[in-house]
């Protein structure tokens, strides 16, 4: 089969031999079935000569009650080639006459499966004929010439009778079978020769004349796809074939020129995206920067502005004289409000610098984020470390602390997890970070067929892993939760 698969000529030729035997073989058949329904019709034919022929001799025996004579009718009829039964019937179904007398008197049963081939129609349309099975599992077409009373009759038969009897014959199909089961294997054969001819003449024509050339051209477009752009095919024909020779030369030069030009559109494009991502790690920096001096601003002055009020009011509770309960209750609550107050500017300056970061480094700032965020919502939380990871450039810290805080971000809003696994690992030529939570997992296979927020988020770590020259991957975990794997190279040159 793997050889048929590859060779054009043997497909053709088959797919030809096919088309032969599909509209040779019905062709065939037909000619089988009209010639056996021939046979049937000349073997209908003669049962009923034999049956009318038989009725006639039977009819001056009958009008005599000449049961001798009768009996030595069937005999006679018996004896002819391919007669395998003879029986003179009475209207109610009992043998008058046999082959020897052999059944006489016997009452046929008209239930049975041979007989009800006929007398399941009314008596009016019953056919004079019909092929049935035989007991002996042979099939015999069986014939049935009614005797009908006629007034020279009544003297034994009541003139209300339509009938006096029925004469019926089985005649052998065996024979008749032979001769077309003969006919029909002569046929086959002859079938079987055309096809064969002319799936040869076929096989040659096309060789010479299509495949070869064809060939050519097959050979010339996987030398071409290999990398040899100079090879064009050469055809001398000016049918089909040749104009994909032709098409093709001219698809070659394109191709050539189009390269050509891609190859030199590549490097732009090449040198542009790497201008792209250096102003993009550029802005991502300034941002940063930005972040770290609003945090300091925040810290100097709104934090001492609000520990001089706190203190003012302090001061304010300790001299009030008039009805100091009172005093001393609203003074409560304005000091209570500058520390939420206070507690808030903290929190506000660790969402845009964690301090921790600048202070002690990435492993401690991870620890802090993961405490603060995930212990309050009872998600335990576990980080470990491989490598140095502490001694990385600023601008991997922060990616990495950035990216694990919108990951941490996501297990909050989205996953429904329990658990949370972040893991660190420094390695020859980069830092390797996968964060793992036994969530509910992503809605689908792809991250983008997540919600917007969710979806926006993974976009934002994959650009800010992007802008360092690294790659970041949201997938799956089995048989449930997120797993998020982060790659960012530690090369100076690519940051």
């Amino acid at each position: 089969m793997t050889f048929v698969s590859r060779s054009l000529r043997l497909k053709v030729s088959l797919g030809v031999c096919l088309a032969l035997v599909a509209l040779l073989a019905p062709l065939n058949w037909l000619q089988y079935q009209l010639q056996r329904k021939a046979a049937m019709a000349d073997l209908e034919l003669l049962a009923a000569t034999a049956g009318a022929v038989a009725e006639r001799s039977l009819e001056e025996a009958m009008l005599t009650n000449n049961r001798p004579a009768i009996q030595s009718i069937v005999d006679s009829v018996a004896q002819a080639p391919d007669v395998r039964s003879v029986l003179l019937l009475t209207p109610q179904a009992m043998v008058a006459a046999s082959p020897g007398g052999l059944h006489n008197g016997e009452q046929l049963d008209l239930n049975r499966a041979t007989c009800q081939a006929c007398h399941q129609f009314p008596a009016a349309s019953r056919p004079r004929g019909v092929v049935v099975t035989d007991t002996d599992g042979q099939p015999v077409f069986r014939t049935m010439t009614p005797i009908p009373n006629r007034p020279a009759c009544h003297s034994c038969h009541s003139p209300r009778d339509r009938l006096n009897g029925v004469f019926y014959m089985d005649f052998s199909m065996i024979g008749l079978n032979a001769r077309l089961e003969r006919g029909l294997r002569i046929a086959f054969l002859g079938l079987v020769t055309i096809i064969i001819l002319s799936t040869s003449v076929l096989y040659v024509l096309l060789s010479r004349l299509i495949i070869t050339p064809m060939e050519r051209v097959a050979q010339s477009l996987n030398s071409f796809s290999q990398g040899e752009r100079t090879i064009r095919v050469s055809v001398q024909a000016e049918d089909e074939v040749g104009l994909l020779a032709d098409v093709f030369n001219e698809m070659a030069d394109t191709i050539q020129l189009q390269e050509t030009e891609a190859s030199r559109l590549y490097a732009e494009l090449k040198e542009k995206d790497e201008v792209r991502r250096q102003l993009l790690a550029r802005l991502i920096s300034a941002r940063e920067e930005e972040r770290r001096h609003l945090a300091r601003e925040i810290h100097d002055e709104l934090g001492q502005l609000l520990t001089g009020l706190s203190l003012n009011l302090k001061l304010s509770q300790q001299a009030m004289p008039d009805d100091p309960q009172a005093a001393r209750d609203y003074l409560d609550k304005a000091n209570a409000v500058v520390r939420r107050t206070i507690e808030q500017s903290h929190r506000l300056i660790t969402r845009l610098r964690p301090t921790a970061l600048d202070d002690y480094g990435l492993v401690p700032a991870l620890r802090e984020e993961l405490n603060q965020r995930l212990a309050p919502l009872g998600i335990a939380a576990h980080l470990d470390t491989e490598g140095d990871v502490e001694r990385l450039p600023a601008e991997v810290t922060t990616a990495t602390f950035r990216i694990v805080q919108e990951a941490i971000t996501n297990v909050i809003r989205h996953a429904s997890a329990r658990r949370v696994h972040v893991h660190l690992q420094r390695m020859t030529d980069g830092l390797t970070v996968i964060i793992e939570d036994d969530g509910v997992g992503l809605p689908g296979e792809d991250p983008g067929s997540s919600d917007g927020r969710r979806a926006l988020g993974i976009l934002g770590m994959q650009e800010r892993a992007g802008a360092l020259g690294g790659w970041l991957e949201v997938t799956r975990c089995q048989p449930h939760g997120t797993r998020v794997a982060l790659w960012l190279p530690l090369d100076g040159s690519k940051l």
